[in-house]
């Protein structure tokens, strides 16, 4: 399954991509749920994101691997890949893009497949996992400031 949220940020991409670092991750925690970040190398190629997730009571080990990190000329792209997921999900790929669309302006855009092994599990997790990211664009325009069109 797939999921997809993006957002323009009154900021250049070198700006966005200078704070796409773990105060910002942790800025990004979705709602309503617990998250203990235990490591956070950047998000470099070979990096790696280690935390613990779930409800009070109820944690899950989290990790994932940097296995794409690229820059070309207006655009930077780096992909996290999960090596431990917590139940019920079985893959993870996570693509984030910055996209600089002027010298003031940039789209920041996650793009997310997973898979849990089965499509009933995919249907049930498909609603918590939008939620969950679904505040992204307007944390993004919170940090990065708003474009107003």
């Amino acid at each position: 399954m797939k999921l997809f949220f993006q957002a323009e940020v009154a900021a250049n991409l070198k700006t966005v991509q200078q704070q796409f670092n773990q105060d910002l991750f942790l800025k990004l925690k979705p709602p309503f749920m617990t998250l203990n970040l235990k490591r956070f190398d950047g998000c470099e190629k070979g990096h790696e994101v280690h935390l613990e997730l779930g409800v009070p009571g109820f944690l899950q080990s989290w990790v994932s691997t940097i296995t794409e990190a690229h820059q070309e000329p207006g655009r930077w792209v780096f992909v996290d890949e999960g090596t431990q997921l917590p139940f019920p999900l079985k893959h993870w790929r996570h693509e984030h893009q910055v996209i600089e669309l002027s010298t003031q302006h940039s789209r920041i855009v996650d793009s997310i497949e997973f898979d849990c092994g089965n499509p009933a599990l995919n249907a049930l997790m498909f609603g918590p996992l939008w939620l969950s990211f679904s505040v992204r664009p307007a944390i993004y325009r919170k940090t990065f400031g708003s474009v107003n069109k």
